[in-house]
């Protein structure tokens, strides 16, 4: 592909990422309306949106951009409160007082992990056991994807977006439940990333045959336009030719 098909699809990867991961949080920005914020900035107006909605827009863009730190508020600092996981009310994440040990903990998983695991479980893991012990009060579940697709790509991997629609929304936060239950059963939540870049990889491949087989035909077409203009060149200086000869015997008579 041509750097300039390559930027845009990036750029077209990126908002797709900010857009979803904010949606499946509960943002109802659209994918346009995440498109403008994302283009123009803070100055892009969405109306009947909260100012909220399109802050969370432009530091996740940041994050995903790695233009800016995190913002200055409570982000990056540990949370000092206890929270739930999704749809549960008795079991919580890591406490408080736990967090930085389980924090190292991961660090050092994640140093054997980034060696002898494959680099989709790999990254699906690192998700997994991060939203576990959800060390901040919010963007837990925006930093574990960024985390996901960090590695995902470092990899080799395309960035993934999971699908914020209900359906998918729910499957998603169900296999979440499932492997922070007391069973483990990570299996579940594996299988469906693994889906999301099967699907990935394969709309890339997609992308690739249909960009080779344009390239292609507008090559042929070029051929043929080619052809036909060497042939009307050809036509003409013929014209040209007999014109002149017949002026010059026009002239000797």
């Amino acid at each position: 592909m041509s750097p300039l098909e390559i930027k845009r699809l990036e750029k077209n990867i990126r908002i797709e990422h900010v857009w979803s991961s904010a949606a499946i949080e509960g943002n109802t920005l659209s994918e346009n309306e995440t498109a403008a914020i994302i283009d123009s900035g803070i100055g892009a107006t969405i109306h009947g949106k909260t100012i909220k909605e399109t802050l969370e827009i432009l530091d996740l863009n940041r994050i995903a951009t790695l233009e800016t730190s995190q913002p200055k508020s409570e982000a990056g600092a540990y949370r000092t409160i206890e929270v739930y996981p999704y749809g549960s009310n008795k079991r919580p994440y890591a406490l408080p007082f736990e967090i930085p040990e389980k924090m190292q903990q991961l660090q050092n998983w994640s140093d054997q992990a980034r060696i002898n695991l494959h680099p989709v479980q790999y990254a699906t893991d690192l998700h997994q056991k991060f939203v576990t012990i959800h060390p901040f009060r919010d963007g837990n579940s925006r930093t574990a994807r960024l985390l996901m697709n960090l590695v995902l790509t470092e990899n080799g991997y395309p960035v993934i977006n999971v699908n914020p629609s209900k359906n998918a929304r729910d499957k998603y936060m169900q296999a979440l439940a499932s492997a922070e239950s007391p069973e483990n059963n990570s299996q579940p939540f594996r299988d469906l990333i693994a889906d999301y870049v099967e699907k990935e990889l394969n709309n890339r491949i997609d992308i690739l045959h249909l960009n080779e087989k344009y390239t292609k035909e507008a090559e042929e077409s070029f051929k043929d336009s080619k052809i036909n203009w060497d042939k009307l060149e050809q036509d003409a200086r013929a014209k040209l030719k007999a014109q002149k000869s017949t002026s010059n015997l026009k002239a000797k008579d």
